[in-house]
């Protein structure tokens, strides 16, 4: 395997790794549905944060060309809001 394969194929790992994170603290809010705000709020911030993870790791082999750093302060500072 050439480097460049290797960095796709680590890369690919991390995002499967990523979607296992987000299965599993999204199952840990289904399992908590005392308030269903703060759940369905809980489960969009998850989300949002495996697809700047994942928009990170493909920028890095250069796969994705629009990724903003700042998008994850972004998201903070939205969910922080409605809490």
């Amino acid at each position: 395997m050439t480097n460049y394969e290797e960095k796709l194929d680590k890369t690919l790992d991390k995002i499967a790794a990523t979607f296992d994170k987000l299965e599993v603290n999204i199952e840990k809010y289904e399992l908590n549905e005392a308030d269903d705000k703060s759940h369905h709020m809980k489960e969009w911030y998850e989300e949002k944060k495996v697809l700047h993870e994942i928009k990170r790791l493909l920028h890095e082999v250069r796969k994705y060309d629009k990724y903003d750093e700042k998008e994850a302060k972004k998201i903070e500072k939205d969910f922080e809001k409605y809490l």
